[in-house]
């Protein structure tokens, strides 16, 4: 596992590896229209009203770039897994696929860095598609096209509307599930001593949510 300094901290200047450090923070917390600038400029510790606007330009640049700023390496994770789970003819089931898309951000980010994540992107699962930063990122990720182009594939008898509503739905609860590890954990009688059953559970739920018969016909 590798910590959110060692993959960052290569690409951005301190500064604004603070900020969008803060920024990931807040907007998770507070929701993306419930923080200011300058409360992230704060939480950042600089000195400077106008940091933001001169590292990205307006929130919006920002607010990208926080997309953008754990993208390598989660992409890099699912790289590793669709390899692993492609057999002799290059092909990979449903679960394998959910799981090369997923577990990634449980495996390769710390949990500092899950849990901001995890929280940021719940709230960006509200932004209309047209205008999310997945649509607006220049930072290539070809594991994850490749994977819900196969995905897709698998369920092509589906609407290209109500597929992409459900995997917003599975993406969703993906994230929560990683919130509701945290609180088992915390738990004295945890059902799940064993992390592996609750990620199978979660993943096969997944599944089952993509697999739903499409009944608006």
């Amino acid at each position: 596992m590798v910590s959110s300094s060692d993959t960052t901290e290569k690409t951005y200047s301190k500064g604004a590896l603070q900020l969008m450090l803060a920024a990931e923070r807040l907007f998770g917390e507070q929701g993306i229209d419930g923080v200011s600038l300058r409360q992230i400029v704060t939480a950042a510790g600089q000195a400077n009203s106008n940091a933001v606007q001169h590292s990205f330009g307006d929130k919006k640049g920002l607010i990208q770039s926080v997309y953008d700023m754990r993208a390598p390496i989660i992409d890099a994770g699912r790289k590793r897994r669709l390899e692993e789970a492609k057999d002799r003819n290059g092909n990979a089931s449903v679960p394998q696929l959910l799981a090369a898309m997923y577990m990634p951000i449980l495996e390769d980010l710390d949990e500092p860095a899950r849990r901001s994540y995890a929280l940021f992107n719940s709230r960006m699962l509200q932004v209309e598609l047209k205008d999310h930063p997945f649509r607006l990122s220049k930072v290539p990720e070809p594991a994850a096209e490749e994977i819900f182009s196969r995905l897709k594939a698998h369920f092509a008898y589906l609407p290209d509307g109500v597929f992409l509503m459900r995997m917003r739905l599975a993406t969703d609860l993906f994230l929560a599930g990683l919130e509701e590890h945290r609180l088992n954990q915390r738990l004295k009688r945890n059902p799940y001593p064993d992390a592996t059953p609750f990620w199978n559970e979660l993943l096969l739920a997944l599944e089952a949510l993509l697999r739903v018969p499409y009944t608006a016909r």
